[in-house]
């Protein structure tokens, strides 16, 4: 669940002189643009977290990600003067990507978002969004599109009696049956929650490194293999110490399990949660999430993001799955037809993602050596394809 590589602590952000397309004046209820060109506005960036509450769509993780990278272009959206969309893009040759990602995009907002785009970019053929929830096609732009994967989202409640309530019958039972056990059976064990700021960073290191294993562990027992990159680790720790929230569960001093979460607005991502795998007759895993969960909602948070992975605990503590899709909108049907590299290839990757799935879905419940073996594989591809996109960004 980590996409935080090593980098450098970047410069203070900066007000930049920016290109505004357009003054966001009222204009009837309908949605205003501003673009700023190589520049991000500090509202623009305080807007980005109220709006979307998630981690890919904050600023603070593009820094992190690429500290070498220039200031993107910021597309701002208001309505009655006040801020209702922030995209980042950049222009690549003749194509607009925007990186804002893992959040759900409102056809309106992609609607003026391109006009604005195609408007200030006469050269920009097409747009491409990568990860977000696009509740509906828009009609006025030639489209293509495929969900690739899904992000789980909890609404959470005003409080953990409401949430506990909510669960169904059979999870409430198990998350008392196993907890009533796991105090019975093991009197030593401890969970206590702790912000980034009363643990010291070696404390931080320690923690995120011992579940890192506690991970990998379980899910070689499951015939999977977790590719955890060193920088990756080292992003994930920047991140955490500055709106990380820790659950530690531990059995007479030793840590056996928890949970990083980061806060982004007024939601938390659950960045990872893991237990020891010789507890796994406690259900400790779905325990940590559980509670995991409710130091969320303890802190006022309005969701909690257990990101992607179709995990049964997830559904049994009511994450609901949003999609995510690739998204390509083009100017027009010509540069469709102009594009077709293009689009034979997000044809491919929608084909591909199809098969995948349905694999995946014919042998889940399996466990026999050919089915273990068919995932095995599927997971080696994809770790595959992720070391070659770090290859290609490095390089």
């Amino acid at each position: 669940m980590t996409h935080h590589p090593h980098a450098q602590m970047p410069q203070a952000l900066v007000a930049l002189p920016a290109a505004v397309s357009a003054a966001p004046v009222d204009a009837g209820g309908a949605i205003v643009s501003e673009i700023h060109e190589s520049a991000l506005p500090a509202h623009a960036n305080t807007a980005l977290d109220r709006l979307y509450g998630s981690m890919y769509a904050s600023w603070r993780h593009l820094q992190l990600c690429g500290v070498d990278q220039p200031t993107p272009h910021t597309w701002v959206g208001y309505r009655h003067g006040e801020v209702i969309g922030v995209l980042l893009f950049r222009m690549r040759g003749t194509e607009a990507l925007v990186l804002t990602e893992m959040f759900t995009l409102e056809a309106e907002v992609a609607e003026v978002f391109c006009r604005a785009v195609f408007s200030r970019f006469a050269y920009a053929r097409r747009i491409t969004f990568n990860a977000v929830s696009l509740p509906r096609s828009l009609p006025h732009w030639p489209m293509q599109s495929y969900a690739f994967s899904e992000n789980y989202i909890i609404d959470l409640p005003a409080s953990v009696d409401d949430y506990l309530k909510a669960l169904g019958k059979s999870t409430r039972k198990t998350i008392r049956g196993y907890g009533n056990r796991l105090q019975r059976e093991l009197p030593g064990f401890h969970w206590q929650v702790r912000p980034a700021a009363l643990l010291r960073k070696d404390e931080q290191r320690r923690l995120v490194r011992q579940w890192q294993a506690f991970k990998q562990a379980s899910m070689a027992a499951r015939g999977k293999r977790a590719v955890i990159e060193r920088r990756d680790t080292a992003r994930l720790l920047q991140l955490a110490s500055e709106c990380g929230l820790y659950g530690v569960a531990t059995l007479d001093g030793r840590v056996v399990g928890g949970s990083l979460a980061c806060r982004f607005g007024d939601n938390y991502v659950m960045l990872l949660s893991a237990a020891d795998p010789a507890l796994e007759s406690f259900r400790l895993g779905m325990l940590v999430c559980y509670w995991s969960v409710c130091d969320c909602i303890r802190a006022d948070a309005r969701q909690c993001h257990l990101l992607w992975g179709k995990y049964h605990y997830k559904s049994q503590l009511l994450g609901k799955p949003h999609a995510l899709q690739r998204v390509t909108l083009y100017r027009s049907r010509l540069q469709m037809a102009l594009s077709p590299a293009t689009v034979l290839r997000m044809s491919w990757q929608k084909w591909r993602h199809a098969c995948r799935n349905w694999l995946i879905a014919a042998v889940r419940d399996r466990n026999d050596a050919g089915s273990r073996a068919v995932i095995t594989i599927l997971d080696g591809l994809r770790s595959a394809r992720s070391a070659m996109r770090h290859w290609r960004k490095a390089g």
